[in-house]
């Protein structure tokens, strides 16, 4: 006699068969997209290094320490080399890498690539430019991702498919296991060759052995199309912080007193530094270091600078002092698989890789039932 909660499944069974069926053929084109620039993007500092060299990559065999790059002058180099450009955000690099900017030039959203050592400019490129040029295929792939070119409201829409696919993942186990005595067969192939239990192994099969893979993405995926909704949602269960620049003043731009340079020296002193951000509106430096909490390769230890006298105005970690502040830390650093380094991105990959099989073989069962 079957225990209570799998009888209880197995009622729910014919209901949860039509979701996921009408689920997948609803959503096959939008995640096989996702899963698609998801595999591409999970190297996209190696395939647009490899794709631009020119303007990713200098002779240099170690990393220029902050202190010795010239950030101020690469900032002045660039405005004179491209009229109008504004930087907001200024990347350092790691050993053999350039200096990449990235800001406005008369409204539109530019990147600029600079040398280390001496601020000369390698050259630029629009950010979201349509083009499937060497330049700028990484960065439509980016944009697939994000919003598939279509601005905010799709973005929007994304998080909700990502919510649906979250909800269809615990769905799925019940149909792929309805038999607790049996939950090893949901993982293994069985019948010959071309008969439908094999077919519908194939789908099943690969999909429960990438399951906390997939779970992951889907579960990140929301929270990043979403992150206000998601914020608010955890805040239910404990509180979360936000950036510190949210709570500084508004201000009026003006002319930084304190240099790039300078305000680095301030907030680092001899800490590897990963990025740094102007926000003139703000009349402030955010400096990123690196740091032992880190969750990633990002530099996630903020101190902000004021641009008027050199002050410290605050300093905060994105692990913050709170579970759900180490929660949202973690998200990116899952989604991209940059918490583990080449490993977890090469996870991202494979988590892509079978969602297309999924969605591909999904539909082939579905059409030869059909007839």
């Amino acid at each position: 006699m079957p225990r209570l909660p799998e009888a209880r499944a197995q009622r729910w069974r014919p209901a949860l068969r039509v979701w996921h069926r009408w689920f997948g053929l609803g959503a096959t084109v939008w995640l096989m997209l996702l899963s698609l620039s998801g595999c591409v993007i999970a190297y996209y500092d190696e395939l647009d290094t490899w794709l631009n060299p020119d303007l990713r990559r200098i002779e240099a065999t170690h990393a220029i320490p902050a202190r010795d790059i010239p950030l101020a002058h690469a900032l002045e180099q660039a405005r004179l080399a491209l009229p109008g450009f504004e930087p907001r955000q200024v990347h350092l690099p790691e050993a053999g890498g350039t200096l990449w900017m990235l800001g406005r030039a008369d409204g539109v959203s530019m990147q600029l690539f600079a040398d280390p050592r001496d601020g000369r400019v390698l050259g630029w490129r629009e950010s979201g430019k349509l083009a499937l040029d060497r330049r700028h295929v990484m960065d439509v792939f980016y944009g697939l991702h994000v919003d598939l070119l279509l601005g905010e409201w799709m973005t929007t829409l994304l998080g909700f498919v990502s919510l649906l696919w979250l909800i269809d993942h615990v769905f799925s186990v019940v149909l792929a296991v309805p038999r607790l005595a049996r939950w090893r067969e949901a993982f293994l192939l069985g019948g010959v060759p071309c008969s439908g239990r094999r077919r519908f192994d194939w789908h099943r099969a690969p999909a429960m052995w990438a399951l906390p893979l997939t779970l992951v993405l889907a579960l990140t995926g929301v929270t990043l199309a979403w992150p206000d909704a998601s914020r608010d949602a955890v805040r239910w269960l404990g509180p979360v912080s936000e950036r510190l620049d949210d709570d500084l003043p508004d201000r009026e731009p003006a002319s930084s007193t304190i240099s790039v340079d300078h305000a680095i020296t301030l907030a680092a002193g001899g800490s590897p530094v990963h990025s740094v951000r102007l926000l003139p509106h703000k009349q402030a430096f955010a400096v990123r270091t690196y740091d032992d909490r880190d969750v990633d390769d990002q530099g996630r230890l903020w101190t902000y600078v004021s641009m008027e006298d050199g002050r410290l105005l605050g300093q905060r970690h994105d692990v913050g002092d709170s579970a759900g502040d180490t929660f949202f830390a973690w998200q990116y650093a899952l989604h991209s698989g940059k918490a583990f380094g080449i490993a977890g991105q090469t996870l991202v990959f494979i988590g892509g890789v079978v969602t297309i099989a999924s969605c591909t073989t999904g539909f082939v069962l579905w059409r030869r039932r059909r007839r």
